[in-house]
């Protein structure tokens, strides 16, 4: 059982792992995928301004001087020639003011007009727009090669590529930038580009990104083994404090059938009837305490440990005096007022044996902890289709903060308290294999009232 156990948690582990470190792969796409766009916005623009300064070339002047200076004279046009347009025609762009037209520039209308002279006289060299690229764009170290090329109407005029070839499968390769820029006025001419880019740089700057993540995966993976560790202890210390239990329990056997029939033995010689009568009582409590050890043994033995139940009619009142009358034989000091209010009719559907330890040990509790001249009560009460039937003492109370703790196993409100916090765990559980619960009310330096509630099948 604990090696199944064990084996599904480590299993469960490495799927939660799993999940984590999916998790973690899957975002670093995704980080990967904005580093992407993000530079390709950064190439799109930058090679936008560069073949816009190569058009300029192709309009401007040249000086022989200066071969490598691009200059352009803008010259004012006098008042009187203002319906006279004496100017050489630079580019021509129809604009209707009846619509306006979305990220409408003058600039950029201005610079696809310098484009279009440079296109017409052939000037438009993609080796010279590579060559500004190269020397201008800060990030070339992240793409291993690119291809360039200048299309008219969809076809290739002139192209170009930088870097190894690696045949026509990286075109459509995840790692591959594609850039396509309508150049001029007329929409004929097409500037396109694709750039194969390398992955290392794009992580080495998100280095402390993935530090963390892994740093994290770690951090839960060392967290769950440790609490596999710890699940295994207490699996361990359990078993062996059941197998504990469960010897000296099968230990007590052997004296406690000595002692049955010693008291059975002395109360045969009796002579005085009242004693013979508390020998008999003592023999007959022995024997049930015999009867509870064999059922303790079978639930140890049992694999899925559930308390078994067989209910018979019995008769609640009887059974409350009975039990008053031991306790009241043990704590002869406490001087205690024991108040019965249950009909002596009333009688429920339970096991016996179970339901009477469920009852002393609430009496035992209620004894226990209150002081001299100790005052109880037990009462029996139909209400909503369910019976109450609730012990109240006279005692210092319960904390409201340990109220809700006291039905755990083996808690203790502190160390002086007497008992191992075995008794109440119990009692809860049997009120529960009998389809009831118990609840609490207690307020301190004012006793406190447990009350089992069943349902009301159980009345006969």
């Amino acid at each position: 059982m604990k090696s199944k156990l064990f084996k599904r948690l480590s299993i469960m582990a490495v799927l939660v792992l799993a999940m984590l470190v999916f998790s973690q792969v899957l975002w670093l796409r995704q980080q990967l995928e904005q580093e992407k766009q993000g530079f390709t916005s950064k190439v799109e623009s930058s090679l936008y301004g560069i073949i816009n300064f190569h058009a300029l070339q192709g309009y401007s002047t040249p000086n022989p001087t200066k071969p490598d200076v691009a200059t352009v004279s803008l010259k004012e046009t006098p008042n009187k020639e203002i319906n006279k347009d004496t100017s050489e025609v630079l580019g021509k762009f129809d604009i209707s003011t009846k619509k306006y037209i979305p990220s409408f520039a003058l600039g950029k209308l201005i610079e696809a007009s310098f484009t279009d002279i440079s296109l017409s006289n052939e000037n438009f060299q993609l080796k010279v727009v590579d060559s500004l690229f190269q020397h201008n764009f800060f990030e070339i170290e992240k793409i291993r090669a690119y291809r360039m090329q200048l299309q008219e109407k969809d076809l290739a005029i002139d192209s170009l590529y930088i870097g190894k070839e690696m045949g026509k499968a990286w075109i459509n390769s995840p790692s591959t930038l594609h850039v396509r820029l309508p150049l001029g006025t007329k929409g004929t001419y097409v500037f396109t580009a694709c750039f194969q880019l390398k992955t290392f740089p794009f992580l080495r700057e998100m280095v402390y990104s993935i530090g963390i993540s892994a740093l994290a995966v770690i951090l839960v993976a060392i967290f769950m083994l440790w609490l596999l560790w710890a699940f295994q202890q207490q699996v361990a210390h359990l078993q062996w404090r059941e197998r504990a239990v469960s010897g000296i329990v099968h230990d007590l056997k052997s004296p406690l059938s000595y002692v049955y029939t010693l008291i059975d033995y002395l109360a045969g010689k009796e002579q005085q009837p009242a004693m013979q009568q508390q020998l008999r009582n003592a023999s007959n409590n022995v024997s049930k305490l015999i009867h509870k050890m064999e059922i303790l043994l079978t639930l140890f033995r049992a694999k899925k440990k559930k308390i078994i139940l067989e209910c018979v009619p019995c008769n609640l009142a009887q059974m409350c005096r009975d039990l008053l009358s031991e306790l009241e034989l043990v704590y002869q000091d406490k001087q205690a007022e024991c108040k019965l209010s249950i009909s002596e009719n009333l009688d429920i559907h339970v096991d016996p044996l179970y339901f009477e330890a469920t009852l002393r040990n609430l009496l035992d509790n209620a004894f226990k902890y209150s002081d001299a001249c100790a005052k109880l009560e037990i009462k029996a009460i139909r209400e909503q289709k369910q019976l109450h039937i609730c012990i109240a003492d006279s005692g210092k109370g319960i904390p409201q903060k340990e109220q809700r703790k006291i039905f755990q196993e083996f808690y203790r409100a502190d160390n002086n308290s007497k008992g191992h916090g075995i008794g109440l765990a119990f009692t809860q559980q049997i009120v529960k294999a009998h389809k009831g619960r118990i609840r609490l009310e207690s307020k301190l330096g004012k006793g406190s009232t447990f009350c089992i509630v069943l349902p009301e099948k159980v009345i006969i």
